[in-house]
């Protein structure tokens, strides 16, 4: 990626908050996507251990590297790699195409909507009855805002959204293209005892008739607070009653579930594929990766970790990194695995000692018999 203009190491170090060792002055005119595609005139970030020791085949003028690295080349030190490359990337972005200032002829507006003169509707959105469009905010093509939605300044909704009827949106938000905030929560009872209810009871005398599923309205809502992000084609359904409540500052991934009636907290990280179910609740900057599941009405701390692919049925506590299915905590899961894969020896062992101790009993049994 080509820097606006050339710069020196003394410049970037300042813009990273590193330190130069090396000549200062020494220009670079960009950034290389990979240490080992670098040019001659190229800046390459170097953090992965394997990759410093591969520095002979960097061909890159200069270097950044995160402390304690061991090379001669002239080089930026950080102490956080990431925010390194956070900061790096923010200085050199170019504005990405977004809709101009005002409301696009295309856009079908309800006349009682209220849209600040700075805000930015685009091509073919919706705007329904009585929603409110805050200062600065940019509104992509092709997305349905419904009824009586509230949305903050400077938030960013992506293209083919859905914001359904009164949707709370803050401040500073984004949400990628192909969200749906809003939708019905998933929720139906019988009205005879349903063959689950027998089966959780424990009853096997199943019933094999119609007993049809009736619709429970869905009359809450969703509340995102201020700097949420939200990922393309993720689905936060709004409550049965009360709100699905998205906590300050919380990031979700693509093609996540969120059911009705979660409350995330505040700065939480959810990863692509995770579904979580009705009711639960998940702690401050708790971090769910991808491919989780989540069973509803369960209680995930905060500052919790579930690792990948996990299945989480019952509650979390404050802090604990758990994974598997059902998901235990991480060390208990490994020692389980551990003696899993120790099975054939023990089995082997087990069948040994039997045939001993069955060859001591018939050298017992003669010895009596004798």
């Amino acid at each position: 990626m080509k820097l606006p203009t050339e710069m020196t190491l003394q410049q970037i170090a300042h813009v990273l908050g590193g330190r130069v060792e090396g000549p200062s002055d020494l220009k670079v005119g960009a950034v290389a996507t990979s240490p080992f595609l670098a040019g001659e005139n190229d800046l390459a970030l170097v953090f992965d251990d394997k990759a410093v020791s591969r520095l002979a085949d960097c061909k890159a003028k200069a270097i950044v590297v995160a402390e304690g690295a061991k090379t001669d080349r002239p080089r930026i030190v950080v102490n956080r790699p990431m925010l390194a490359i956070q900061k790096m990337l923010s200085a050199i972005a170019q504005p990405r195409h977004a809709p101009a200032q005002g409301v696009h002829p295309s856009a079908v507006v309800d006349a009682s909507a209220e849209i600040a003169d700075s805000a930015a509707i685009g091509p073919l959105v919706v705007v329904g009855p009585k929603t409110k469009i805050g200062a600065r905010t940019k509104i992509f093509p092709g997305t349905v805002i419904g009824a009586g939605v509230v949305i903050g300044e400077d938030t960013v909704i992506g293209a083919s959204c859905l914001i359904a009827d009164e949707v709370k949106v803050g401040n500073r938000v984004i949400i990628q293209q192909g969200a749906s905030i809003g939708s019905d929560g998933f929720g139906y009872v019988t009205e005879k005892e349903s063959n689950l209810e027998r089966r959780l009871k424990g009853s096997k005398d199943l019933v094999d008739e119609s007993n049809p599923h009736l619709r429970i309205p869905q009359l809450g809502t969703v509340i995102i607070e201020d700097d949420v992000e939200i990922g393309s084609n993720t689905c936060v359904d709004r409550a049965t009653m009360g709100a699905t409540t998205i906590g300050r500052g919380t990031k979700i991934d693509n093609l996540v579930m969120i059911a009705h009636n979660v409350r995330v907290g505040q700065e939480v990280l959810i990863i692509a594929h995770t579904g979580i179910g009705g009711s639960s609740v998940v702690g401050d900057r708790a971090i769910i990766s991808g491919l989780c599941a989540i069973s509803d009405h369960v209680k995930i701390g905060k500052d919790a970790i579930i690792e990948g692919t996990s299945g989480v049925m019952r509650d979390v506590p404050d802090g604990q990194v758990q994974v598997g299915t059902p998901a235990v905590e991480r060390r208990e899961h490994i020692e389980g695995v551990i003696r899993v894969r120790k099975l054939g020896k023990t089995n082997a062992d087990v069948k040994e000692l039997k045939d001993r101790v069955a060859k001591l009993e018939a050298l017992l049994k003669e010895k009596t018999l004798g």
